[in-house]
This record gives C-alpha cells, sequence and structure tokens, in this order.
C-alpha cells in the first residue's frame, strides 16, 4: 500500500487555473512536460541525471510511481519534512541502505533544493498550489561553513604524486592526471572533458581550456611542474597530432599498461575516480578522501600561502566567495589571527 492512492479526475485539487488541463491525463502530460523542461534549463549532463535523481527519490519515498507523476500536486509541506528527515537519518544516501555517510547535512540540502527548485518552475507552468518545500514550510539543514571532504597533507600529497609506476605507460598518464589535479584543482568532470588541443601556449604560460559548471569556459595556468608530467604522457602516448581527440585515454586492454596502446575515448568519470582512490590507498592516504580531496587540498594550500580569496574562487571556476570558503580547510588558524596584527 503505497502513500498516495490512485486518484481520478474528480478529486483532483485544481492544481492548474485557467486553461490549464483538469484531467489525469494532461494534468501528467503538462507535469511531465515541466519537468523536462526544468532539467533541461541545466547545461550540465551530470546536474541533471543528479536532479533526475532527486526527484525520482523523493516520489519513491512517498509512495508515488513517476507515471503517475500528477500526484505531486497533493505533495504538502509535511511530507517534504518527512522526507528530510528519513534522510538525515540514513545519512543522506541516495540507495537508502541505513549506512551514515559524512556530509549529510549538505547532501540533504542539495536535494531539498532540487525539490524546492522543480515547484517553483512548476509554477511558472501555472501551477497554483504553494510550493510545498519553499523555506517558509521546511527547514533545510544547516551546512558548515568548512565542507566535508577531507584535505591531503602536502608530504602524503608528495607521496601520492611518486605513487604511479612511471616504467609503464599508464603509470606516465597517471601521474599527470594526478598532477592536474593537485597544481590546477579542476573538477574530475573537467579533466574527464579535456583534449589535446585544449592545451596552448600564452606567452610564458603554458595553458589548458578548462569547461566548468553551465559550459563556462575559464583558462587554467598549468605550472611547470605539471606541465612536464603532461607534455611526457602526450608524447609516450603519442597523440601530440591528434589536437581534436581526448587527452587522457583508457588503455586498449586492462591490464596491458598501456604498452598495446590507448583508446581514443576519453577516460570514464569512474575509471579516474577510481584510479585516484587505488593510489590513495597505496600509500596510506585515509579512505574517506576522494579525487575531490586534490581540489580541497590545492585550494587550502593556496590559501596558505597566501593566495587572495578572490583569485583562488576564480582559478576553482566558483560563481561565489562563499563556495571557495567552504573549500578551505585551515580551521582555526590561530597563527594568522588579526589580533595580531593590531597596533594602537
Amino acid at each position: 500500500m503505497t502513500k498516495h492512492e490512485l486518484i481520478d479526475a474528480g478529486t483532483l485539487p485544481p492544481a492548474f487555473g485557467g486553461n490549464q488541463p483538469r484531467g489525469v491525463a494532461e494534468l501528467r502530460t503538462v507535469i511531465q512536460q515541466a519537468m523536462d523542461a526544468w532539467l533541461s534549463k541545466t547545461e550540465s549532463e551530470r546536474t541533471r541525471q543528479a536532479y533526475r535523481q532527486d526527484v525520482e527519490q523523493f516520489l519513491d519515498y512517498l509512495g508515488i510511481n513517476p507515471t503517475h507523476i500528477e500526484h505531486m500536486t497533493r505533495v504538502l509541506p509535511e511530507d517534504v519534512t518527512a522526507w528530510r528527515d528519513y534522510l538525515l537519518k540514513q545519512g543522506g544516501r541516495a540507495d537508502f541502505d541505513g549506512t551514515p555517510s559524512p556530509g549529510a547535512n549538505s547532501t540533504v540540502a542539495r536535494k531539498m533544493t532540487a525539490i524546492r527548485s522543480f515547484f517553483s518552475f512548476l509554477q511558472s507552468y501555472g501551477y497554483r498550489g504553494a510550493n510545498p518545500a519553499h523555506p517558509h514550510f521546511v527547514a533545510t539543514p544547516k551546512v558548515p561553513d568548512e565542507g566535508q571532504t577531507p584535505a591531503i597533507p602536502p608530504k602524503l600529497m608528495s607521496a601520492l604524486l611518486n605513487a604511479p609506476d612511471t616504467e609503464k605507460p599508464t603509470g606516465i598518464r597517471d601521474r599527470a592526471i594526478l598532477s592536474v589535479f593537485a597544481y590546477m584543482a579542476v573538477r574530475v568532470d573537467e579533466l574527464h572533458q579535456m583534449n589535446v588541443g585544449n592545451i596552448t601556449q600564452d606567452g610564458e604560460h603554458t595553458v589548458i581550456k578548462i569547461r566548468g559548471k553551465g559550459n563556462s569556459i575559464r583558462k587554467g595556468v598549468i605550472p611547470p611542474v605539471a606541465a612536464t608530467a603532461v607534455n611526457q604522457w602526450i608524447e609516450t602516448a603519442g597523440i601530440d597530432e591528434d589536437r581534436r581527440g581526448p587527452l587522457f585515454r583508457p588503455g586498449n586492454s586492462p591490464r596491458g599498461g598501456g604498452a598495446d596502446g590507448f583508446r581514443r575515448s576519453h577516460m570514464t568519470i569512474r575509471a579516474i575516480q577510481k584510479l585516484v582512490k587505488k593510489y590513495c590507498q597505496e600509500v596510506g592516504i585515509d579512505q574517506a578522501v576522494s579525487v575531490h580531496s586534490l581540489r580541497v587540498t590545492a585550494a587550502t594550500e593556496a590559501d596558505r600561502a597566501g593566495v587572495p580569496l578572490n583569485q583562488i574562487q576564480q582559478w576553482l571556476g566558483h560563481r561565489d566567495p562563499r563556495t571557495t570558503l567552504r573549500y578551505i580547510r585551515t580551521g582555526q588558524d590561530l597563527d594568522r589571527s588579526p589580533a595580531y596584527t593590531l597596533r594602537y
């Protein structure tokens, strides 16, 4: 027995006004069209998938069959509150296996934002009901100022960068990947999309075009230590002339180590994540560390080196400096307290 039983047209709430559909089938069609339009607003395929999964998860919790999406018009704030509390209890995990995970508040807050955004978009289609996920009705979990992803200590970062076996072509590739993460602070999907031709010279600087969130483009400097690793990989793979081809490629065979060449395709995001995880485990880095930790580490070390926040923000491709602040893991740095600078 599901929470929301199937209903007929006579019992549907007056969700839409004017000439909007009143029958179940028409209402279902309009809401599905709104869903598709809402998702298409986002240019990132990964973000679209995440939003769709959030909505499907919400429907599943409420017992609403996705083929009867018109039942969303009956959702109340108490439904959203119950879902929020359920997610928090489960640690924010999407698979509902009951295992707590770090960063539950931020995960749940993101999911609630997706639901709130969809109902807000639905109102632009003529939906007359209130947004049941609006902050006036349902409080969003507080997210700590400092994010949950752990940074990696510099000594371990050095060990990580030297972990790949550069006697093998795949090791040369892997060192280049780790170097780009460590010295350029890119997102995993940004590295995944890179092509050979994205690398150019700008005066004395080696730079690469980075396609970020929302299809935004920024220019990233490849510092000499990372450029050396990347150039060695390009030479080893023999892809210097393949300007339109992918920069980081999978080997032709899983155990060939790249000795039998590389496929002309982008390494998958999952493969890159597993690669980073493998080397982290090899050098004894905490299991909680993920590929995102390299980006957090780079931001933290840049801050410790005295780089202004606005420059770190631009480097990371953030729109909001508050997001950048959540990447910096300095804790309560007493040595840098403004109190020491005061003179009266």
